[in-house]
């Protein structure tokens, strides 16, 4: 049978299928290799006219010939003249739409699959889903029915941590001037929308900081000694009954209390309108007391006054601010009722949606303060969604502290909020090489510390990137009291092997730096003879492969909570188009393995999920230096 292909040789450089092939049809008759397919629409399955789709070989290598495509009237596309003996990969995008690929059949986080092409070989009938972001929106008024104009809304994303719900921070959007807000560009997930109301306390004559996002640069005089800092947060209303009131932190539906707030189950493609929040004023307190700690402590500090239920959430998350002051005293004015912590940080760390399709309007830092700088990494236990971290210039001092505090109707004075040290890491790195493989310089090798509840306040500092051969010694100052592994990253083909201190076994035991203020003399050991899991995964009676990712995690269960950001013994791998995966990330030591439906991709590590898949699971033990096998069949979870 002859091949027929039907090539748009325009500016788009369609290539377009016109006839399917029979299974005999192999050979493309001088076309080279060929991979022909149609883009889909994710959520409903429609074609996708005009998408752009792009091929690349894996590993990255320059092809001959055309690697962009316009998809036709019919969503099809067609790559000839492709080398064979390779693989391949295929994405697709469009204006509207987020990007996709062959291998996104479920979502479009899911890791891209290779498609191998022998020489001269066809595969056709390929399908690359493009999802369409949902959207969310509504309006915000006051407690007379007016619209409220000008001020922040917030989409915050639920998240499970280690067996708890949390929070990441999501889009930022402003009302219009009908009071209304809109989120495009979001994935599916679990959302709360959140109008945050921020009370910033400066004493009388503080020189505020100029910001792009405050309606002004002015400030409300609360009484002789105080002022509130006027941004894009509503306004408070006149005072009542001699009180003085405030609009709190406010959810959809009509709720300040954050377990409380109704949760939108948002899919792809979905469009939630009218999810309205109406804003209430409620009398306020204030709350006061001292900061305990030396001198240089208190220099430019700055109380953040948490929410409960939004103690892991970065700046604008506050139901209040204030600077302290030379002696340590602080008052927080215009508080609502509430549970509540407050912190007192040296910097701000904050879980947050990786794809932020909202550009354009920023959270402000709290008044008083020169500025900030900001560092932000994707983390390995929920993907995606990224830890950021906020330092604040002119703030050295290593201490901070947290204080738990309940607000009523009464104002609260003689409170004690004790800073406690920092401590510092420090020790040395150990290279052992694999005497099988050709040796390679190690040049750089950065170390960070995870804590071990994943909890963002706690940070996650990082020393710098060590270089040379010899790695004289490492340091990872400024770490707070908590419980923290320490961990390398970044070295691609390198493992940590050990990690010991004073004779301790560390590797897969947090430092508890409460406890201990002298965390020298630790010796972190890599190799490159990392363990190699390889194997085939079958199609199932309930589940096709190509339908599935294989996930393996630690056979202790010890290890399935409690292991940081960044759990090292935790890993997922894309299966192959001809069903193979590999997986080259994983220490040694004993593991679960199995092939699991892709729509538990992101969400697999909770330990009751893998209490579950333990007991359709298949065992392997890795050991250093040393390739294992396992081949697998995709199981449905129940």
């Amino acid at each position: 049978m002859t091949l027929v292909l039907f090539l748009s040789l325009g500016a788009a450089g369609v290539g377009a299928l016109q006839s399917a092939p029979s299974r005999d049809a192999q050979q493309t008759q001088g076309l080279g290799g060929v991979i022909s397919g149609v883009v889909v629409d994710g959520s409903s399955g429609a074609p996708v006219a005009g998408a752009v789709v792009q091929i690349a070989a894996v590993p990255v290598r320059p092809l001959a010939g055309q690697t962009r495509q316009l998809t036709d009237e019919r969503g099809r596309f067609a790559f000839t003249g492709l080398a064979g003996d390779l693989e391949y990969t295929l994405t697709g995008s469009k204006f509207g739409y987020l990007p996709g690929g062959y291998g996104r059949e479920t979502l479009p986080t899911d890791p891209l699959r290779p498609i191998k092409l022998a020489t001269d070989a066809w595969v056709p009938n390929l399908r690359l889903p493009i999802w369409k972001p949902g959207i969310i929106s509504g309006s915000v008024r006051d407690e007379s029915g007016e619209p409220v104009v000008g001020i922040f809304v917030r989409a915050l994303v639920r998240i499970r941590v280690y067996g708890r719900n949390e929070l990441a921070s999501g889009p930022l959007a402003v009302t219009d001037d009908r009071g209304e807000y809109r989120f495009s560009g979001l994935a599916a997930g679990r959302y709360l929308v959140q109008v945050p109301s921020v009370q910033s306390t400066v004493p009388a004559g503080t020189a505020i900081v100029p910001d792009r996002s405050r309606a002004s640069d002015g400030a409300l005089e609360v009484n002789d000694t105080h002022r509130l800092v006027v941004s894009r947060y509503p306004l408070p209303p006149p005072p009542m009954g001699g009180r003085q009131m405030a609009y709190p932190v406010s959810f959809h539906r009509a709720t300040s209390v954050v377990s409380q707030a109704e949760v939108i189950d948002l899919q792809y493609g979905e469009d939630r309108a009218n999810v309205d929040i109406t804003l209430s004023p409620v009398p306020t307190a204030r709350v006061a007391g001292v900061v305990a700690g030396p001198p240089e402590s208190l220099a430019s500090l700055t109380l953040r006054l948490l929410p409960v239920g939004m103690e892991n959430l970065g700046l604008g998350s506050e139901a209040a601010t204030t600077l302290v002051g030379a002696d340590g005293s602080f008052t927080f004015v215009n508080v609502p009722a509430g549970s509540y912590v407050i912190e007192a940080p040296n910097s701000v760390g904050d879980l947050a949606t990786v794809t932020r399709s909202f550009v354009g309007p920023s959270l402000p830092l709290p008044p008083g303060r020169p500025g900030s700088g900001s560092s932000s990494t994707e983390i390995g236990l929920v993907p995606g969604v990224h830890f950021s971290r906020s330092t604040f210039r002119g703030v050295t001092a290593p201490y901070s502290g947290r204080l738990a505090v309940t607000v009523a109707a009464a104002d609260i004075s003689g409170l004690t909020l004790r800073l406690r040290p920092h401590v510092a890491f420090s020790g040395r790195i150990v290279v052992e090489r694999d005497p099988a493989k050709p040796e390679t310089p190690l040049r750089s090798l950065p170390l960070r510390v995870d804590p071990a509840g994943a909890e963002a306040h706690l940070g996650s500092a990082q020393s710098s990137s060590l270089n040379g051969p010899a790695f004289p010694g490492f340091g990872i100052p400024d770490v707070p009291p908590g419980q923290f592994y320490l961990r390398a990253y970044g070295a691609a083909g390198w493992l940590v092997k050990s990690v010991s201190w004073r004779g301790r076994d560390m590797t897969l035991v947090p430092f508890d730096t409460a406890a201990a203020d002298d965390l020298s003399d630790i010796i972190v050991t890599v190799t490159d003879a990392v363990p190699h899991l390889s194997g085939t995964v079958r199609d199932g009676a309930e589940l096709k492969r190509h339908e599935a990712v294989v996930i393996a995690f630690p056979a202790e269960r010890a290890q399935w909570s409690n292991a940081g950001f960044f759990p090292p013994r935790m890993a997922t791998a894309a299966i192959a188009a001809d069903g193979t995966y590999s997986l080259r990330t994983l220490p040694a030591g004993a593991y679960f393995v199995a092939a699991i439906p892709r729509s538990h991709a992101t969400t697999w590590r909770d330990a009751e999920f893998l209490a579950r898949v333990e007991r359709v699971a298949s065992t392997v033990t890795l050991a250093w230096g040393k390739p294992s096998s396992l081949d697998l069949t995709p199981a449905v979870i129940r």
